[in-house]
């Protein structure tokens, strides 16, 4: 099997590198800074003929495009499953006091990046034997779930700072399932199943920061790209266009 995960210097992207290559598939590797992740560059080292490492900015149409030529120099047979891990987060903030720009700068990041990758990518997905696409989204990215946990529940809603803030991550995420369910409409009769999926709280950079908030349980990335991966390798195409739990329930848009 041949994966392509984007962010992959740190955190999440990093673990679904270590896990993929250590179970014998091989992956693509990109980065916004490559050369930056002293641990990315560490296990390319270890597995060379199993980890390419290519440089790309999701934000960037020239450097996706110089990234997907690379990709197919790599694998000109195709590639079977993308993953669209790269994202940043948002600053907790109470939405009336929100930044536009932070708004604009996360959904170029964790919308329209992930839109570019994937139209990028699609020749090669359309030549690979899985077809699969997979995009991390987020609890925050369900209106009924954050309904559920501010709007219905009014000790929730004045003891709990989440509900009011993180809009820039909340609305990309929202969009980002969209993007989802769109796509997988679009390409389902090309054999090609898209997801999107919500990692839990993961013990990362990013993760951590609204977990701390929260006082969420921990969760290692070792453990939730373990139920990731088993969940990305028992999807079908019945299973497409659906939002679900890192453990595999179905999630709510």
């Amino acid at each position: 099997m041949i994966y392509v995960v984007t962010g992959t210097s740190r955190g999440i992207g990093l673990e679904l590198v270590r896990q993929v290559v250590a179970r014998g598939d091989h992956v693509v590797a990109t980065a916004r800074k490559p050369d930056e992740s002293t641990e990315l560059q560490e296990l390319a080292k270890a597995h060379k003929d199993a980890i390419k490492i290519v440089q790309m900015d999701v934000q960037d149409a020239d450097s996706i495009k110089a990234a997907a030529k690379a990709i197919e120099e790599y694998h000109p047979n195709g590639v079977d499953v993308l993953i669209n891990d790269a994202g940043i987060n948002s600053p907790f903030q109470r939405a009336c006091e929100q930044s536009v720009q932070d708004v604009i700068n996360v959904h170029r990041v964790n919308v329209l990046g992930p839109l570019m990758v994937t139209q990028a990518m699609l020749p090669l997905i359309r030549k690979g034997k899985r077809k699969l696409i997979v995009n991390t989204s987020s609890g925050d990215g369900s209106i009924k779930i954050l309904s559920d946990m501010g709007l219905n529940d009014e000790k929730q809603r004045k003891e709990d700072p989440h509900g009011r803030s993180l809009l820039p991550y909340k609305m990309a995420k929202t969009s980002l399932n969209m993007m989802t369910m769109t796509f997988a409409i679009d390409l389902k009769d090309e054999g090609i199943t898209v997801i999107c999926y919500c990692p839990g709280w993961v013990r990362t950079d990013m993760g951590m920061h609204a977990a701390s908030e929260e006082s969420q349980p921990e969760q290692s990335p070792e453990e939730s790209v373990k139920k990731q991966l088993k969940l990305f390798d028992g999807m079908t195409l019945e299973g497409s266009g659906w939002y679900y739990q890192h453990t595999g329930e179905k999630l709510p848009y």
